[in-house]
């Protein structure tokens, strides 16, 4: 069982790095963002939406990735108390994925 261990592991870091990446990609863009909308050439707010749009994207994608280590340490797991504290983990991070999917979803309508 400890190849599951790490393969939970493995997962956890893979969605932490499309969470990092999504950032600097989206940090990235809002200089650009500012920088041109100081110039005059792009809106700002139209702008900082769409980098909304992208951080918001990554985010929900690594949080699908947390969840799934967060069931394969369901699996592993052999006490109750570390299967409420994993279960509550999920449900947390769902609860953000589902609210965050929402407001992504009314981005994409507005820009549409």
């Amino acid at each position: 069982m400890e190849w599951l261990e790490h393969a939970a592991t493995f997962v956890d870091i893979v969605g932490i790095s499309i969470v990092l990446y999504g950032f600097v990609l989206s940090f990235i863009r809002l200089i650009g963002t500012e920088l041109g909308r100081f110039s005059g050439r792009f809106s700002g707010i139209v702008g900082c939406e769409q980098v909304r749009l992208q951080l918001g994207t990554y985010i929900l994608l690594g949080i699908e990735f947390m969840i799934a280590s967060d069931i394969i340490n369901t699996v592993i797991s052999r006490t109750v108390e570390s299967l409420i504290f994993v279960a509550s983990l999920v449900v947390i991070r769902t609860a953000i994925s589902f609210f965050l999917g929402r407001e992504l979803q009314e981005l994409n309508k507005q820009e549409g």
